[in-house]
């Protein structure tokens, strides 16, 4: 179903006074007063507040970080996380959205079978949040996480040990899909589910395909995990660009795209035309001088020079295309070409499970292709298949490099999917910013100032450019 965030904000809002900018970010301080929560009210509320924090604070602040955008405002690009963004993308992650999926998931197991789709979806979105939670912050409160009652200073859990819990909660969710009622089970009104309107096969295979995107961290990190893997990828996973998850944005007023609407704040009526967004270095070395479609769709005056890491575009540059920042753009948080993309991976790596990897490869590229020049909602300008076609058929042979890149570009606009990329597979090769304080590009964020004051066991904070876990340098 095709639901639209500006459905929902009146309901938002309301739900909003749960909150108020005074709040500790204490992960265990109860974030509802109430005792129960109808999933139907409180659902719309969590994906919201989830995508408006995202776009705001985390796509717009860190996409100069993997440098798919040359620069931006108050980024952290050169090594200093303010109290600002950790504190507001910490309570987005923990109070904001697991907080009130603790209370959904809760309220669900109490009801028992008859409401099992209604804990697998809110499982499966807490399961997402400590994903985001432990690509940031590295180390965070997990296995103690959102028990205040019993774990009022909940203890920090290592990186491995989260994502390998992540692993385990999107287990139980598919378990919950297969074990739901045949009748009498609780209904999910279309406009509450934002990214499949209560579809749960659909929720099925995003469960799978999120499990092997946090798999090929864990691999990454040195662990262990291939079976698992060969036994994800005998499941259903996501193959068409229908199975997207994503939220939508109506564009109208309170229902823009965050990005747009930094745009508008400052009285222009477009990317194009106030010069905000520009392309960045690796963006563009991978798209120019190769006939890449993609060029046309997300670069603007691209016969002009592009301006480099670390400076906005002006009228003598390149410039990121309408096509791209607009109110309508969605909140993208999984395509297929990504799963198509892991397959090509481990095809050259040894997985026969996986298929053959020049098939996935040209297939993750396709679907990228199509992705932004038809399926997207609200594409401006389109690609006609017969271009798809010449440019894939062009291809080379799959490689690990020519891979990584696709992965790189398959992730253009999904801020921590995209870091994630760049720090897993060290590529592209990303350039210090000019004016960083740290050695190399920001790899991790500090904890929040409150988080620290309220939790003793939240550890020292490390220097922002050393690895993380799964980064395994």
């Amino acid at each position: 179903m095709k639901k639209y965030i500006a459905i929902i904000l009146t309901t938002v809002f309301g739900l909003g006074t749960f909150y108020s900018c005074d709040d500790t970010l204490d992960v265990n301080t109860d974030p509802l007063a109430a005792t129960s929560a109808d999933p139907n009210a409180v659902l719309p509320y969590v994906f919201v507040q989830y995508s408006a924090r995202k776009v705001t604070e985390l796509g717009t602040r860190i996409c100069d970080v993997p440098q798919y955008i040359s620069t931006t405002f108050n980024s952290p690009k050169n090594g200093s996380t303010t109290s600002f963004l950790t504190g507001n993308t910490w309570r987005m992650l923990y109070a904001e959205t697991n907080g009130n999926l603790s209370l959904i998931r809760a309220d669900a197991a109490a009801a028992g079978e008859t409401s099992n789709n209604v804990n697998a979806i809110a499982t499966i979105l807490s399961a997402h949040m400590f994903y985001e939670a432990t690509s940031i912050f590295e180390d965070v409160p997990f296995s103690e996480a959102l028990n205040g009652t019993e774990f009022p200073a909940p203890k920090v859990d290592a990186q491995e040990d989260v994502l390998r819990g992540v692993v385990d909660m999107l287990d139980e969710a598919m378990t919950m899909i297969d074990n739901r009622p045949a009748e009498g089970e609780f209904v999910i009104t279309p406009s509450s589910d934002l990214f499949y309107g209560g579809n749960m096969d659909d929720w099925r295979v995003f469960a799978n395909s999120l499990k092997l995107r946090v798999l090929m961290m864990l691999r990454n990190g040195g662990a262990n995990v291939d079976a698992q893997i060969t036994q994800v990828l005998g499941e259903p996973l996501m193959e068409v660009n229908d199975q997207a998850a994503l939220i939508r944005y109506s564009g109208e007023p309170g229902g823009e795209n965050g990005m747009n609407t930094i745009i508008t704040a400052f009285g222009g009526p477009d990317n194009e035309t106030d010069n905000i967004f520009g392309p960045g270095d690796p963006l563009v070395d991978l798209l120019y001088g190769n006939n890449d479609p993609r060029l046309d769709l997300w670069i603007a005056r691209n016969d002009l020079p592009a301006p480099g890491n670390t400076f906005f575009p002006d009228n003598s540059t390149s410039v990121l295309s309408n096509n791209v920042i607009r109110a309508t753009l969605p909140d993208v948080i999984m395509i297929p070409a990504e799963i198509d993309l892991y397959k090509a991976e481990l095809a050259l790596e040894g997985f026969t499970a996986a298929g053959d990897a020049n098939d996935n490869f040209r297939k993750g590229v396709t679907n990228t292709l199509k992705w932004w020049g038809q399926d997207i909602p609200g594409a401006v300008q389109i690609i006609s298949d017969e271009d798809i076609s010449t440019f894939v058929n062009n291809l080379p042979e799959a490689n690990l490099t020519d891979i990584y890149n696709e992965q790189y570009l398959a992730s253009f606009l999904m801020p921590v999917l995209c870091w994630n990329n760049v720090r897993r597979n060290q590529i592209p090769v990303l350039e210090t910013p000019p004016a960083s304080n740290i050695s190399t590009y920001l790899k991790r964020f500090t904890y929040p100032p409150t988080e620290i004051a309220t939790n003793p066991n939240i550890p020292a904070n490390k220097l922002t450019d050393v690895p993380m876990w799964f980064e395994n340098q």
